[in-house]
């Protein structure tokens, strides 16, 4: 029927996007790169394109386009949606024929159902912190799970007990820096990236803290010079380029 015509032209991917977001740099760069008017994709030539619009996805706060292409069949119409969680968005296309209205309304309802679960490695990382109680190992990779997730406020509990299990561990405080960053919790955030400066002074992870404790208190010139620093300490560690592009981002945001 109609439902299983749409659902064999539905496409879904989780985009790691190393920072969290609302989905509008992922939607941008899916409009540029595959919804340039006149030129043919899988789905067929586009014809028009509306702009990035924002809208909700399965109770979450997400980014739209819709699409008008040429394909074989005649006219098509596709709608993408980009849905952030944490340092991940989901983008899921539909298509279905302009011969056929009624394939909207089942768009509508199918988006209506859509519900974004806990990934698997998240339930693992649960499990593994309750049958190893106490252990900093595990906490310190439940709360990286709860993060990446989005659920940065629930990661600060099992990272700040890692910490105090094991608090040579620079990585984990880092790790805490950035749980308590991404849940507004500015002046915590700083305190546990300058404890990771304390216990790594050329730690790299411990540097780009500094980078966000400058950034989340909206010092970009100290954020610059931070950066700066880390990058004569390490000029081609990766974990920079996250610290780098957040700070590019801070620079651009158009003021209010």
């Amino acid at each position: 029927g109609a439902e299983r015509c749409i659902r064999d032209r539905l496409t879904a991917e989780a985009i790691e996007a190393g920072e969290p977001g609302d989905g509008s740099a992922q939607a941008r760069l899916f409009l540029a790169e595959s919804l340039v008017p006149g030129r043919a994709g899988p789905e067929g030539r586009t014809v028009s394109t509306g702009g990035v619009e924002p809208a909700s996805l399965g109770g979450r706060p997400a980014q739209r386009i819709r699409a008008e292409l040429e394909g074989v069949g005649g006219r098509t119409l596709l709608v993408a949606w980009f849905v952030p969680r944490g340092e991940w968005v989901y983008r899921l296309v539909f298509t279905w024929p302009g011969a056929y209205p009624a394939y909207a309304r089942v768009v509508e309802r199918m988006t209506a159902d859509v519900r974004f679960d806990e990934p698997a490695s998240l339930r693992v990382a649960r499990a593994r912190a309750l049958l190893v109680p106490g252990v900093a190992g595990p906490l310190r990779e439940l709360g990286h799970a709860l993060r990446r997730w989005g659920l940065a406020a629930d990661a600060v509990e099992p990272l700040s007990s890692a910490v105090r299990l094991a608090p040579t561990q620079v990585d984990t405080r880092v790790e805490l820096a950035r749980a308590y960053f991404e849940s507004g919790q500015v002046d915590a955030g700083c305190h546990a990236a300058e404890e990771a400066r304390v216990y790594g002074p050329s730690d790299t992870g411990a540097l780009e803290a500094g980078v966000r404790c400058a950034l989340a208190q909206g010092d970009t010139a100290g954020a610059l010079r931070r950066l700066e620093e880390a990058r004569r300490v390490a000029p081609r560690d990766p974990r920079l380029r996250a610290a780098e592009g957040a700070l590019k981002a801070a620079v651009e945001a158009p003021g209010p």
